[in-house]
């Protein structure tokens, strides 16, 4: 017989091919637990066992792979060593569990379902919680009776489809709430499936078909007037300074509000003013920078000392003693606090991008071309390739610091005409392509004008 690697990690898993007889494959440091790979390349996991009850040896399935994951296997396996460690049958044990549980809630999902909400009380914060609940009664609605084994993906697609069109934004198009139901639905049956109460899960099936979520607009302030008092209500914001402080960086540095709450202390070079980051967005997406670098003006650099005095010991510049997951703030805090000051339809986290942009362009002329540098999304060469994260860094310095600048002006309500005429060379159209063919040449400025066309 060929000896055959025990496994060791899930990457080992996928050594091992399907041959015209199914074998078995042991588990390193897990006595008992194996590995079955069929003929038809189906892997499944199995317990085999001495009964101390029948003293005869015996097996019990543990589920598919992957949906039975090797982590999981293990704490099975775990699980099934400590009854044997009380001379208890591990498969008489479990039908005597699910026998009890099925004579009591037949099965349902309902129960596996608030079973498995209950699970995740020392694990999930309590807004999360929160939101996975209002997701569970709405799927339990429809199929909370229903035994969880009878659940196919016919059902599951109907169920999903009537919640996607109950689920519109203003614009009518579908948000992600039937994607999200359909996550958490999985959940469950990941959950009943590994104690064998159902062979599949059909919830995970359903997503592809689903209609692609739509925010729509997201509201953003884009007048100077308006940004001026938006700025100063941010200052009257009592108490929690990682929110203050981070709203303050939202509108200085105009980066995404994941990627903010994400700000690593190793990624800052506050004495170059330097912030190297990769994204989350530009993570397998093609129009998304993999990796930038992000100038920090001076008055970010200062927001950035206050804050070390609060989380300067932590990981993350915006660190939360009271978050369960991530010990970073959430990603709902900044949306918050301008809803209580009054911004709800008007202004959000997102917003200070298009906000940026748009005043950038408009109020202080900088080029396109920057801009989209600065917002983290690709800028391309007539050769098709991104520029690099240090390209153009000094004039993107140049650009922060002048915003930077021009924001303290408009919360302190002096006149920002110095910062027009800062830019009233290249007001003029014809300056400023001049100006573009001066930083990128006269190749990639055609190009880019064709692209445009």
């Amino acid at each position: 017989m060929e000896a055959r690697k025990p496994i060791s990690s899930d990457r080992s898993i996928s050594s091992h091919k399907a041959n015209d007889k199914e074998y078995l494959v042991s588990v390193k440091n897990y006595p008992m637990l194996y590995l079955m790979v069929r003929p038809n390349g189906t892997k499944s996991w199995v317990y085999r066992y001495l009964s101390p009850t029948h003293s005869k040896n015996k097996r019990i399935s543990l589920g598919v792979y992957p949906n039975v994951s090797f982590a999981r296997a293990c704490e099975i396996w775990r699980d099934y060593e400590e009854l044997l460690s009380r001379n208890i049958d591990p498969k008489d044990h479990r039908e005597a569990l699910k026998n009890s549980i099925v004579s009591k809630t037949k099965n349902s999902f309902n129960h596996f379902a608030w079973e498995y909400f209950d699970s995740l009380d020392q694990t999930q914060k309590g807004n999360t919680l929160i939101r996975k609940k209002g997701r569970l009664e709405l799927i339990c609605s429809y199929i909370g009776n229903d035994p969880i084994s009878d659940i196919d993906s016919p059902r599951m697609l109907e169920v999903l489809l009537d919640i996607q069109a109950k689920s519109l934004n203003k614009d009518d198009k579908p948000t992600d709430k039937a994607e999200r139901c359909a996550g958490i639905a999985s959940e469950v049956f990941v959950y009943a499936g590994a104690r064998g109460f159902c062979s599949s899960n059909p919830a995970a099936l359903i997503k592809s078909q689903l209609a692609k979520s739509s925010y729509g607009h997201r509201p953003a302030i884009t007048k100077p007037k308006e940004l001026a008092k938006l700025l100063r209500d941010i200052e009257t914001i009592e108490g929690d300074l990682n929110t203050i402080n981070s709203l303050r960086l939202l509108a200085l540095l105009f980066v995404r509000n994941g990627d903010l709450r994400r700000m690593r202390w190793a990624d800052l070079d506050l004495e170059a003013g330097r912030w190297r980051l990769k994204p989350l967005k530009g993570q397998g997406k093609v129009n998304m920078v993999k990796d930038m670098v992000v100038p920090l003006p001076r008055q970010a650099v200062a927001v950035l000392h206050a804050q070390q005095q609060i989380n300067g010991h932590t990981k993350f510049v915006f660190y939360s003693e009271t978050a369960k997951k991530h010990q970073i703030i959430s990603d709902a805090t900044a949306n918050k606090r301008l809803k209580d000051l009054g911004y709800k339809d008007i202004h959000c986290a997102h917003g200070f991008r298009a906000t940026a942009k748009t005043i950038l362009q408009e109020q202080l002329k900088y080029p396109l071309v920057l801009v989209e540098m600065a917002l983290g999304h690709t800028t391309k060469d007539p050769n098709g390739t991104a520029y690099g994260r240090f390209e153009y860094i000094d004039d993107r310095s140049d650009m922060m610091q002048k915003w930077a600048d021009y924001l303290d002006a408009l919360r302190e309500g002096r006149d920002t005409a110095e910062f027009r005429a800062d830019a009233k060379d290249t007001a003029d159209p014809n300056a400023q392509l001049q100006a573009l063919i001066d930083q990128l040449g006269e190749d990639k400025v055609l190009e880019l004008l064709k692209n445009k066309r």
